[in-house]
């Protein structure tokens, strides 16, 4: 059997995994690790305090499009609905007289790339698909009746199982490319590997020793490949792990930087795209 996990360019950033055994092919979504598009509690990693006088909420006054602007006392800032509703961008900020800054940069990453962990299934889960046949959560994933990823991320690896990487943009949808996918072991062996034929960002380890202990992720992005980026895990080697990149840190796009001038008013008016005005909000 041969496992497939695929990221959707959807907006909604919804990640599918799919399994084929034979002739059947069981489908299910990932939907708790579906809009992990900058959550409002993450915080921003390396921002200076910012000047306390902007600091505030901004509507933008657009008739067409309609973003808000947050601007932190701890120099980072979040933009909502840009360029359309739900997608939000965030990073840090700083003023130099009449200009204000804004350098956009991925929360929580570590050197550009973060796990993600959705939640375990649980018996809860179980019994919204309980029927004839299906009385354990293995039975359910097989059958395609719960996702398979929310499993494998949370269950140990077994000797002769593959271990599996999907390494994925989630704001953008944006393709991971002819990246390499490596693991760190216990020992120090470092196994690399490119994508699986046919998909994007998913890498199969297949063949590990029957102790192989996972100790660290590592990708290597095709617009960097001199600079490996590498992610600690700890536990019981798993027999999925997800990962999230940062474009921008990547090289994968370009680094996004708007300028806003101060207007007399303490409003703001962005020079690009669109000449955007926010004013502050009551």
């Amino acid at each position: 059997m041969r496992g497939r996990i695929m990221t959707s360019a959807a907006s909604a950033g919804l990640e599918r995994v799919t399994r084929r055994a034979g002739p059947a092919v069981y489908a299910s979504a990932l939907a708790a690790i579906a809009c992990f598009v900058l959550p409002a509690t993450s915080a921003v990693a390396a921002c200076e305090p910012a000047d306390a006088a902007l600091v505030g909420a901004y509507a933008g006054t657009e008739a067409k499009t309609t973003p808000s602007l947050q601007l932190s006392q701890d120099g980072s800032f979040r933009m909502r609905d840009v360029p359309m509703p739900g997608m939000d961008v965030a990073g840090c900020w700083q003023r130099s007289e009449q200009t204000v800054v804004l350098v956009e940069r991925a929360p929580d990453s570590e050197n550009g790339i973060k796990r993600m962990l959705p939640p375990p299934l649980t018996e809860t889960d179980l019994e919204k698909v309980r029927g004839d046949g299906i009385g354990t959560l293995q039975e359910a994933v097989d059958a395609g009746l719960l996702p398979m990823g929310r499993w494998w991320a949370h269950r140990s690896r077994r000797p002769g199982e593959t271990v599996r990487l999907k390494v994925y943009e989630p704001r953008y949808g944006l393709a991971v490319g002819d990246a390499k996918g490596m693991l760190r072991m216990a020992d120090g062996r470092v196994v690399e590997q490119s994508t699986v034929q046919g998909s994007d960002g998913e890498f199969e380890f297949d063949g590990l020793p029957a102790d192989a202990a996972v100790k660290a992720i590592g990708v290597r992005f095709p617009e960097q490949p001199d600079t490996p980026r590498w992610l600690t895990v700890d536990g019981p080697t798993k027999l999925l792990y997800l990962i999230e990149f940062d474009a921008q840190a990547t090289g994968a796009a370009e680094g996004g930087v708007m300028t806003l001038t101060l207007q007399a008013d303490r409003s703001l008016i962005s020079d690009y795209p669109d000449a955007t005005h926010f004013k502050r909000a009551p």
